[in-house]
């Protein structure tokens, strides 16, 4: 689109600076993903600052759109009186393919698997797809790109749900606490709306626990459309808090993990009841408790969608977990697995633990803690893993521009039985080394990552690929 057709799609109040007609594709809030194809949106009334400004300008956004004058700008602006109208306005004639349904997960762990596992069963079954989230942008399955935040700012989060062809599409994103807070969704149609769960996290940013659950429920008291699905675990101690919620709004509400909804495990083979129903699931890759409550998640959002309960279930074993969610590597030699999982919250930390405990045998774990990061959860995480360790090796997570030595100290307080070693790859090489026949090693925190965050700098850094090159 060309800038002065913008007066044809949007109210402009007044423009400055207009004096060479550019094209542009795209419009953003955020000034990283600006380019000299994409406007920048500068809304007045929210915290944003002038370095985010100075960054667009930097990056040679062609225009700015804003809901006031801006000062000594020498590009285009566009002033409008309501930023939100506007900005919908314009996607709406740049992105005109709004996709069929939307699902939206949030809760502290388990967004990533949920989304990944409902792909993975509409992929099966031929329902095109798109998916937003920690992992990335992709659709049908197939990775397009990364995204800089697990649930992308407003304008993104509308072009990658619009896809460039009119067909049905179902378009599933992760909805964090921060993007719910902040508004990012803004009126953006959530069709479905799943909770996995709620426990201590972003404590840095929420302050308390208590603001830190209203964002959580702002998912379905703000954003989930009337007609909608609430689907929510029937284990959260939030429940009658989300009902009352709920029954303002004339949704449809479906629970998982209770009578018509639940995985369970007996000896090696898996069961799922839905309604009355009972199937057995005995080649489900999927096998821990863990990985089992998610998927009760997923099955019931694609049960929101209609979808035939047979048909869901014909295709459950070729679920497979996303990457460094509880990935395997066995180590043959020893007879012996290393877990690599994403595991960064004491929730997280106490059900991986307890998910790997054979018998009286307990797991061996090695973890850190991100810097610059809700600090209160490292006691949390150092006591339930030297009650359910048992063997533990802390070493650096992101220390971010926090000193590294003090966060591992902060943790080791509370187990003085761990092992202290600063460098991960050594820590995870002393881990393996020191690996007995038929134990397991869970190497936690950073999952996918492919990165590690030392003050300034960004370094490569995947434990995945560490323990299999340590392996060889």
């Amino acid at each position: 689109m060309l800038l002065s057709n913008l007066s044809k799609v949007i109210s402009v109040n007044k423009t400055y600076n207009f004096n060479k007609n550019k094209y542009f594709s795209a419009i953003t809030s955020n000034s990283k993903l600006t380019n000299n194809k994409t406007l920048f949106v500068y809304d007045n009334n929210t915290k944003v600052k002038k370095i985010y400004l100075d960054e667009a300008l930097k990056n040679k956004t062609p225009a700015i759109i804003s809901n006031k004058y801006i000062n000594n700008l020498k590009i285009p602006q566009f002033v409008v009186s309501n930023i939100n109208i506007e900005t919908n306005s314009l996607l709406n004639k740049l992105h005109s393919n709004p996709p069929f349904k939307t699902i939206a997960v949030t809760g502290t762990n388990g967004k990533t698997s949920v989304v990944w596992y409902i792909s993975k069963i509409l992929n099966s079954l031929k329902y095109n797809n798109t998916t937003v989230g920690t992992l990335g942008h992709f659709i049908n399955g197939k990775k397009i790109n990364d995204i800089n935040l697990t649930t992308p700012a407003y304008e993104e989060l509308y072009k990658y749900g619009s896809l460039s062809k009119k067909e049905k599409n179902i378009y599933i994103f992760e909805a964090s606490s921060h993007a719910l807070e902040q508004n990012r969704l803004r009126n953006y149609p959530v069709n479905i709306a799943a909770i996995t769960n709620i426990s201590r996290d972003h404590l840095d940013y929420h302050k308390t626990f208590s603001n830190y659950k209203k964002s959580k429920i702002k998912l379905f008291s703000n954003h989930l459309v009337n007609s909608g699905f609430a689907v929510i675990n029937s284990r959260l101690k939030i429940l009658s808090e989300l009902k009352k919620k709920l029954i303002k709004k004339n949704v449809k509400l479906k629970y998982f993990g209770n009578k018509s909804i639940k995985l369970v495990k007996i000896n090696n083979f898996v069961y799922l009841n839905i309604n009355n129903k009972k199937y057995n699931l005995g080649s489900l890759k999927l096998k821990t408790n863990i990985e089992l409550e998610n998927l009760e998640c997923a099955i019931t959002c694609c049960l929101a969608l209609s979808i035939n309960q047979n048909k869901i279930v014909r295709v459950l074993s070729k679920v497979t977990n996303p990457l460094g969610r509880l990935e395997t590597i066995e180590y043959k030699k020893k007879k012996s697995k290393i877990i690599i999982d994403y595991a960064h919250t004491p929730d997280a930390l106490k059900k991986i633990l307890l998910a790997y405990k054979i018998k009286k045998t307990k797991p061996i774990i090695l973890f850190g803690c991100g810097g610059d990061r809700d600090k209160s959860k490292r006691k949390s995480m150092a006591l339930i893993a030297n009650k359910y360790a048992d063997k533990i090796y802390i070493t650096d997570d992101n220390p971010r521009n926090e000193n590294p030595s003090k966060i591992r100290k902060n943790i080791i307080k509370y187990c003085p039985r761990a092992i202290e070693v600063s460098d991960r790859r050594k820590a995870i090489k002393l881990a393996i080394k020191e690996l007995k026949m038929n134990e397991i090693l869970i190497v936690a925190g950073k999952g996918h990552e492919k990165f590690q965050i030392l003050k300034n700098k960004t370094i490569k850094f995947d434990d995945f690929t560490i323990v299999k090159q340590l392996l060889k």
